[in-house]
């Protein structure tokens, strides 16, 4: 269930089967803000990196991990991003 605070609230429910267990999950679309004016570097992935260091370390503050997920729709797994992989990260806002 998502809460009524939860910016994903509004977004809409998408279906899409797991890759483990081949069972359907309903799931929230992430709803993108188009018209938010950020400032971010490119970056490249590396084994051992999380999202909250990242967002730590370029000045947004680990709690705002999820700020590198808006700006990165290709990304559906904070979990699993394969080494290599370039993402825009967003710096001292």
């Amino acid at each position: 269930m998502i809460e009524r605070v939860s910016r994903y609230y509004d977004g809409s429910l998408t279906q899409t089967v797991d890759k483990y267990t081949g069972e359907y999950i309903i799931s929230v679309f992430r709803n993108f803000p188009n018209n938010k004016n950020i400032s971010y570097i490119n970056y490249t992935w590396k084994t051992g990196d999380s999202l909250s260091s990242l967002s730590e370390v370029f000045g947004v503050g680990v709690k705002y991990w999820w700020e590198i997920m808006e700006i990165n729709p290709e990304i559906f797994d904070p979990f699993e991003i394969t080494e290599g992989t370039i993402l825009r990260v967003p710096y001292g806002n």
